[in-house]
């Protein structure tokens, strides 16, 4: 499977793994809260930008090891977070998540990323 090929999936069974919980706890209004799509899509975009600024992150996440310890750690933080501090930390994973498909799907349609303009 191609590197983008896993890195999809796991952001979608990420992505729905999180919505469940939101859904389970009947928290989905935490999606609403303005702070989690704020810090949600400014979060995703930070990361994105490490990547194409360094290529040392970005040959590191080519390993598989790295990408499912990261959806790992995304989903035992996430979840550990919210345990404490409430559905908003789910929520602003949720948007990051999805912020990472509009740019994929950017980079699809255009067949460059958006962000690599400045780089």
């Amino acid at each position: 499977m191609s590197t983008y090929r896993r890195d999809a999936l796991l952001a979608a069974l990420t992505l729905g793994t999180l919505l469940s919980v939101l859904a389970i706890e009947r928290s989905i209004h935490a999606l609403t809260r303005p702070i989690a799509p704020v810090a949600g899509v400014a979060g995703a975009l930070l990361v994105e930008g490490a990547f194409l600024r360094s290529g040392a992150v970005a040959a590191l996440w080519e390993r598989p090891i790295v990408q499912f310890g990261s959806t790992l750690a995304v989903l035992v933080g996430g979840l550990t977070l919210a345990a404490v501090a409430g559905p908003t930390v789910v929520a602003t994973l949720c948007w990051g998540l999805a912020t990472y498909f509009v740019l994929l799907a950017a980079v699809l349609v255009l067949g460059e990323n958006p962000l690599a303009a400045g780089t």
